[in-house]
């Protein structure tokens, strides 16, 4: 097949959907610097669907820089002209260690490794950018950002609790009343917040490719695909409607982008605005921005997705992070991120033991190599600096270190667990930071 494209052929193992061919036909990232004929362009299109997407092959390599080709898109334009941060690179950096699934390798070392995978990655320390790298792209390029987006939608949230206009102790069934009589009613905004449901809409590698789940009815709706159950193409509604409890929310940690799409609802209910709109008015309008920000559209109801389908250049990501640290004032016009907001993600957190209760939690800590106290507010993990870190599927990421003025920002085509996460904290801890 033309460009190494992965043909649909899966079986099943349980609930799980097996891609044969995901490893044996995978281009080098340095392919999307090459580019790609016409008939590479139209294989992929042929292909494009919710499971060769997520399958992280050459498919996905092609798509994470082209999203605005393959899904119907809101464009968020800049609104400031654009004003570069100094650049004052620091070499060591790139000498820093960590152990991988590749092995025990230098910065440098990983991002040349062809199984690495990595495409881009960026750090910037006191508003200066400290680090940069493009592998696997150009730095004019836009990616997605996959679930690196969900603080997007946490950061609106917030903005409506600071102008109380929401009370995150109140329950989703009093904001949007569409829900009342189902499984969502009677659970709080802050357990939203903090993937805590208590519902069966958990996200991991069995629910994503179980065709009876919420997770994958969810992505089959937002691709345009009829449900594998019903054959029709269900709204994001019609399919949350149909989640149930499980246990009690607040009491376990369970990652789910189905949550975060219910907080685009409650943001688009509560202010009665487009979820693009809301996140251009409150906080990308007032950000020196390289290039437009791309928020993809369910294939389904056109309901933005705001769990992971936005696309930037990377040091637009970059930005966004330091919207958290004291450096905001370098590419922001005014405070975007609340001191009170800053105080709620870092210190009002659930407990160790919820996160750790869940599918994710202990994944998430050996992935990072160091103690998580727990996840907060849609971001994966608050450590006990106060740093957070938010994950991304095929392996994008966004680190922020308020107490350091730091960010980390990365883009990726791997789905395999837990390659780049494992160089933040030996960056942050490196000492090259502490003055």
């Amino acid at each position: 097949m033309n460009g190494g494209i992965i043909p649909r052929n899966y079986y099943f193992l349980g609930a799980i959907t097996i891609d044969q061919n995901a490893t044996a036909s995978r281009q080098p990232v340095t392919k999307v610097l090459a580019g790609y004929s016409n008939a590479e362009y139209q294989a992929f299109f042929d292909n494009y669907d919710y499971q060769t997407m997520l399958s992280g092959g050459d498919l996905a390599l092609f798509a994470n820089t082209r999203m605005a080709l393959m899904m119907h898109t809101a464009i968020v334009s800049p609104s400031k002209v654009y004003a570069p941060l100094p650049s004052e690179p620091i070499p060591a950096i790139g000498e820093i260690e960590a152990q991988t699934v590749l092995g025990k390798l230098s910065l440098d070392d990983y991002l040349i490794n062809p199984q690495s995978y990595i495409q881009a990655i960026a750090i910037s320390h006191k508003g200066k950018v400290v680090f940069e790298r493009y592998p696997g792209m150009k730095p004019t390029d836009s990616h997605l950002w996959a679930s690196t987006a969900k603080p997007v939608t946490a950061l609106l949230i917030e903005h409506l609790i600071d102008a109380g206009k929401l009370d995150q102790n109140m329950t989703y069934g009093e904001y949007v009343p569409d829900f009342c009589g189902t499984a969502w009613e009677h659970i709080k905004i802050i357990d939203l917040m903090n993937m805590a449901s208590g519902l069966n809409v958990g996200e991991n590698d069995v629910t994503r490719h179980d065709p009876h789940s919420v997770m994958a009815r969810l992505y089959h709706s937002e691709f345009g695909s009829p449900d594998p159950i019903t054959n029709k193409v269900e709204t994001t509604r019609t399919i949350m409607k149909t989640a149930a409890k499980i246990c009690e929310p607040g009491t376990q940690f369970d990652y789910s982008s189905v949550i975060t799409q219910s907080l685009v609802i409650l943001i688009e209910e509560v202010t009665g605005k487009r979820f693009s709109d809301v996140a251009d008015e409150q906080i990308f309008s007032h950000m020196s921005l390289e290039n437009d920000i791309q928020i993809n559209l369910s294939c389904a109801d056109s309901l933005e997705l705001g769990h992971g389908f936005l696309s930037s250049r990377l040091r637009d990501l970059m930005h966004f992070g330091m919207l958290y640290t004291p450096s905001w004032k370098k590419i922001s016009d005014k405070q975007v991120v609340s001191d009170a907001a800053l105080h709620r993600i870092q210190k009002e957190l659930p407990s160790h033991e919820a996160f750790m209760s869940g599918y994710d939690g202990p994944r998430f800590m050996a992935n990072l190599g160091d103690y998580v106290i727990s996840n907060n507010r849609q971001w994966d993990a608050v450590f006990p600096d106060g740093d957070m870190m938010k994950l991304g599927y095929m392996s994008q990421g966004l680190y922020v270190s308020p107490g350091k003025d730091l960010v980390i920002a990365y883009f990726s085509t791997n789905t395999d667990i837990g390659p780049n996460q494992a160089y933040m904290r030996p960056i942050v801890e490196s000492g090259l930071f502490d003055k």
